[in-house]
């Protein structure tokens, strides 16, 4: 099958693989209440695992039915970058917004690792920079390609856009509203309109530069 796949740029087909995520997200923020386990709800639904979420249904795609669009990879090679890059600086800004989550201890670690010598927190610190890994790096690189020859896949949408709308959509469909900061860092000490008047800077800025440089 893989020797079948065809890339195009069917921008129809595009809009119809975010509109199935939209309704995901809806369906998601319904029956989200239904899971008992206070860490696994709000984890399921950061938005870093919605990434990851349209990761695998973008392999699916490609491997299983042959479509490659190179629309629906330019946008997750973007959202991706931006994650990490977000990640980071808020890693650099304070990383007690990071590590002083709501938790107060780690999700995975603490259940292998039983030496009384570690701190929960050394754990949580650690579980943090694995999960920085594979959620935040590796889809990064495995969308490297894309991001080097990201003008060359489409030069006349604006995928800064489409970015902004998904993590709007997002919040509004997981949250309600946009006070992500409630739940995800209560000590961060930026104010939401501050807070969402940089993501909409930042994601043009890196649009942009990607267009650019590339």
């Amino acid at each position: 099958m893989k020797d079948l796949v065809l890339y195009n740029k069917n921008n129809n087909q595009f809009d119809l693989f975010l509109y199935i995520i939209f309704i995901s997200m809806m369906i998601s923020s319904k029956y989200n209440s239904s899971i008992k386990i206070n860490v696994i709800r709000r984890k399921i639904n950061q938005y870093t695992n919605w990434n990851i979420y349209i990761i695998f249904i973008n392999h699916i795609l490609i491997n299983v039915f042959g479509i490659n669009n190179l629309l629906i990879s330019k946008f997750i090679a973007n959202n991706s970058f931006n994650i990490m890059l977000l990640f980071h600086s808020f890693l650099i800004y304070d990383p007690r917004v990071l590590f002083e989550t709501i938790d107060g201890e780690p999700f995975v670690l603490n259940k292998f690792i039983k030496n009384k010598n570690i701190s929960a927190s050394t754990l949580l610190r650690c579980e943090y920079m694995i999960c920085n890994v594979i959620f935040h790096i590796l889809p990064v690189y495995f969308y490297r390609d894309t991001l080097i020859h990201y003008r060359s896949h489409d030069d006349t949408i604006s995928m800064f856009l489409y970015t902004i709308f998904f993590k709007f959509m997002w919040a509004l469909n997981i949250f309600g509203d946009f006070n992500i900061t409630s739940i995800y860092v209560p000590t961060f000490e930026f104010c939401n309109v501050k807070l969402i008047n940089m993501i909409v800077v930042f994601d043009y800025l890196l649009d942009k530069t990607l267009m650019a440089l590339t």
